[in-house]
């Protein structure tokens, strides 16, 4: 027959409390402060591109602020789908990360088995720059500003063409979403990358081109490309005398963007100290510096904020991409 607890010796309770106590209290105690080893943050990308040089930026100040170290993982191919597929799959801890871009949102809609749904398998730590990007056309195009290149399309249509690094990128959407908001018929010509979408404007085989500014900006120096107009909701820091294209087509902003993004699942305090360490090294003034540099501009935000916007821009290009039909190559 079983004695009750009151007839145990004072000793066996004793010892059957201790153990019940570090039994609650041991993975509490156990549970080392986060982040304890190195963070890995996946580029989708090779290396040497916009997005690559954001995450070494990035990765730099933190291992300083840590004191641990942020290395870069490359995994390119499929238009960036591989790399956010490895982050997809791994495990939630806030050792694995993506920085994420455009292509990420804009392949949800672009590619039927894009293999991810950006609100379901990841969360957003917080959005890192914002930039807009520069439209601008030959120098011996008789067009001089954004008017007189959109009536020179309507008064001859299908003839001017454009450049972009290549189908479903950010420059490809932004000149599909002037196309739709314009009425204007102009031939998109895809390159294999940024440089040769610029290069091909320079040497005169397309009209026009939408581009990262750090990518243009030398040519426009030289005066090798005349700039026309910037693409965000306002005026670039970078270029403040240049009209938006808003200024003439109403309803019309792009940037090119990036962003830190989690596994889905991992723990909420993670994401939120993430959140916090990014806040305080975006803040840095040699950071700053270093973003700026690069012709991009800081957009820190909160986790919540972080994914209302990329969500946003999911819905926002996965709509643009169905209703004109751009297909992936």
């Amino acid at each position: 027959m079983l004695k009750p607890l009151s007839c145990l010796p004072q000793t066996v309770l004793t010892l059957v409390a201790c153990l019940f106590g570090a039994g609650l209290s041991a993975p509490g105690a156990a549970r080392a402060e986060f982040p304890e080893r190195p963070i890995t943050v996946v580029v989708a990308f090779a290396p040497g591109g916009g997005t690559d040089n954001v995450a070494r930026i990035v990765a730099r100040q933190l291992t300083k602020e840590l004191n641990l170290s942020v290395v870069i993982e490359n995994k390119p191919g499929a238009g960036g789908t591989i790399g956010a597929g490895f982050v997809r799959r791994a495990a939630p801890d806030g050792y694995t990360l993506l920085l994420a871009d455009p292509s990420f949102a804009i392949n949800t809609g672009l590619m039927p088995n894009v293999g991810y749904d950006i609100k379901r398998d990841f969360v957003a730590v917080s959005t890192v720059t914002r930039s807009p990007l520069v439209m601008s056309t030959h120098p011996t195009l008789p067009a001089e500003n954004l008017p007189q290149l959109l009536a020179l399309a309507k008064a001859k249509p299908g003839t001017l063409s454009y450049s972009t690094p290549g189908v479903g990128s950010m420059p490809h959407v932004s000149g599909e979403l002037l196309k739709s908001l314009s009425g204007v018929d102009v031939l998109h010509v895809p390159f294999k990358g940024a440089s040769p979408a610029v290069t091909n404007l320079v040497a005169g085989q397309v009209q026009f081109t939408m581009s990262a500014i750090s990518a243009s900006k030398s040519y426009i120096q030289q005066n090798m490309m005349r700039a026309i107009a910037t693409t965000g909701a306002e005026r670039s820091s970078e270029f403040p005398d240049l009209p938006t294209v808003a200024e003439t087509v109403p309803g019309f902003n792009s940037y090119f963007w990036t962003a830190l993004m989690a596994p889905a699942g991992t723990p909420a305090p993670v994401v939120e100290k993430l959140n916090r360490l990014l806040g305080k090294v975006l803040a840095d003034e040699e950071t700053r510096a270093s973003i700026s540099k690069a012709g991009d501009t800081i957009s820190y935000q909160s986790v919540e904020k972080s994914a209302e916007y990329v969500e946003g821009e999911a819905r926002r290009w996965s709509k643009l991409i169905a209703d004109v039909g751009i297909k992936p190559e």
